[in-house]
């Protein structure tokens, strides 16, 4: 068996440049000291919002997106709407307004994030009517309209909740 000195001497000379490289590469984000992480700001406390009545009677959907300015303490500085369905957008400031955020790794005064606010409606087949909508019936123990969901996952809000109802004058008791 011969061997090739040269292939040999090859494959040492790159594994020494591989290792010399490596030693000066900075280590990755957040592994040293030296490289602080970046500031985040994290929604720690939700107030959900509340899906407005005369949106779900229009049958209005959508994303509201927020820019949140927090303090470094968590306090807010401010929330400002950037788009969304006008219905929608007081709902959206509301929550956020209220909510209760933390600004991890903040050294700084301000940290902005953006927020989306996803108001949405239950698929066809998964409706529940409201069983109340358009009875005579004052609202009771067995006479209860469906309820709103709010789930949150990392910086995004999802309101699902029933389309409203409208009924005429005849139908909620008014007289013919």
């Amino acid at each position: 068996m011969q061997i090739n000195f040269r292939r040999v001497g090859t494959v040492i000379f790159a594994s020494i440049v591989g290792l010399v490289l490596l030693s000066f590469c900075p280590p990755a984000e957040g592994q040293s000291k030296d490289h602080p992480s970046k500031p985040t700001v994290v929604l720690s406390k939700l107030v959900p919002p509340a899906y407005p009545f005369v949106a779900r009677q229009a049958r209005v959907f959508g994303e509201v997106h927020l820019r949140v300015s927090v303090h470094s303490d968590g306090s807010i500085n401010s929330v400002i709407p950037i788009d969304g369905p006008p219905l929608l957008v007081r709902a959206a400031l509301d929550s956020a307004r209220q909510s209760q955020f933390e600004c991890e790794d903040c050294a700084v005064s301000d940290v902005t994030r953006s927020f989306t606010y996803s108001f949405q409606f239950p698929p066809e087949g998964e409706k529940s009517p409201d069983p109340c909508c358009c009875s005579h019936k004052p609202r009771s123990s067995d006479c209860k309209p469906p309820s709103t969901h709010v789930s949150q996952s990392d910086d995004r809000i999802t309101v699902t909740a029933p389309i409203g109802c409208m009924c005429d004058a005849t139908s909620a008791g008014g007289t013919s």
